[in-house]
């Protein structure tokens, strides 16, 4: 499976494997190779972001609107009854369950290239046996809180703090975000240092992304409210 995994995103791991490689002919420093890889990548996903993340707010907007009209339903029906009203509100809004997914459409739109940096990292894991700061082994999961590691939970982290700010008016969209975040903290927890430096990286430049964007509508809208009230 992961043969076949890889074959199909071979094109992916090419272009990583040799930015990197760019990059560290540059740095001569891995860590601050895997970091301007990570960096490079991410800005260059920005405008696929952007789209993803419309149809993804939109969808969560969605989610929201259609749990205010499933709450009104009246607790006194039951069964047959209550089944068929909240297949009635999901026919209104041209809804089904499986929509839920589309709350998480970004994570799935950079998922290709998540696995491919993995694969990557797992086939060339030799070039990352060296220290970093003379603190952790690329090679290696990090154990820098003794027996922890502390970049998986960092990503949590930088992931919860994203969520917050990104989906600060939906929350249906947070919880998506969050569970997805908190599996996938899981997954990586043992992983080389390589790759969770990669990954969070990637997280700290998406939540100071989404920090400005927040920052400009905030500003937008004290401008439309000065406005208003001259």
């Amino acid at each position: 499976m992961l043969e076949f995994i890889e074959k199909i995103l071979s094109p992916f791991i090419y272009v990583i494997k040799n930015y990197y490689l760019l990059m560290d002919s540059l740095f001569s420093f891995p860590a601050i190779s895997i970091v301007f890889t990570s960096l490079s990548i991410s800005i260059f996903l920005l405008p696929i972001l952007r789209v993803a993340r419309v149809y993804e707010d939109n969808a969560s907007i969605k989610i929201n609107h259609i749990q205010e009209k499933l709450k009104e339903i009246p607790p006194a029906l039951s069964g047959e009854q209550r089944f068929r009203a909240i297949e009635e509100i999901y026919n209104k809004n041209n809804f089904h369950p499986i929509h839920n997914i589309y709350t998480g459409i970004s994570f799935y739109t950079i998922l290709p290239i998540l696995l491919s940096a993995y694969l990557f990292f797992l086939n060339n894991i030799n070039i990352f046996d060296v220290s970093a700061f003379n603190i952790i082994n690329l090679s290696q999961p990090d154990k820098l809180l003794g027996n922890l590691n502390l970049l998986p939970i960092l990503i949590f982290i930088t992931n919860y703090v994203d969520s917050s700010y990104r989906y600060y008016e939906i929350k249906s969209g947070q919880n998506t975000y969050l569970i997805i975040s908190f599996f996938i903290c899981i997954l990586i927890y043992n992983m080389p240092s390589c790759m969770t430096l990669y990954w969070l990286t990637s997280s700290i430049f998406s939540l100071f992304m989404n920090l400005i964007q927040l920052i400009f509508q905030i500003q937008f809208l004290q401008k439309m409210f000065r406005e208003m009230i001259s």
